[in-house]
């Protein structure tokens, strides 16, 4: 389930698929530009009628913010760690897989707008 949501992953907007076709290495975000973009924020993920948060903390730490830290049925609670490497941003789930994506603008969007593709 995971790598279907992550497939689908859009920060802050909905892309649409002429956008799909769009990640070239032109348009590939790397280096500082890649660590600002992640570090920090929470990306914002939909799949059919499920949407969750996943809050990409300091050291490394992914969280997902389900209904906040102060709900007491659906807790906020770490879900595993994320990484950079090699221009990649790689998640490791606790007790289950790691997946690995590259980050790609998409032509006139906002900075703050990225696709994540998976890395073949």
């Amino acid at each position: 389930m995971k790598r279907l949501m992550v497939t689908s992953i859009v920060l802050l907007a909905g892309i649409s698929g002429e956008a799909m076709a769009a990640c070239t290495a032109n348009t590939r975000v790397t280096g500082n530009a890649l660590t600002t973009l992640i570090a920090g924020n929470t990306v914002c993920a939909t799949r059919g009628a499920e949407k969750w948060q996943e809050q990409h903390r300091a050291g490394g730490a992914l969280w997902d913010y389900k209904k906040g830290a102060a709900d007491t049925v659906d807790p906020t609670k770490q879900v595993g760690t994320w990484s950079i490497g090699s221009n990649n941003v790689t998640y490791s789930y606790t007790g289950g897989p790691s997946y690995t994506y590259s980050v790609h603008g998409s032509g006139p969007l906002a900075s703050a707008q990225r696709l994540m593709v998976p890395r073949l």
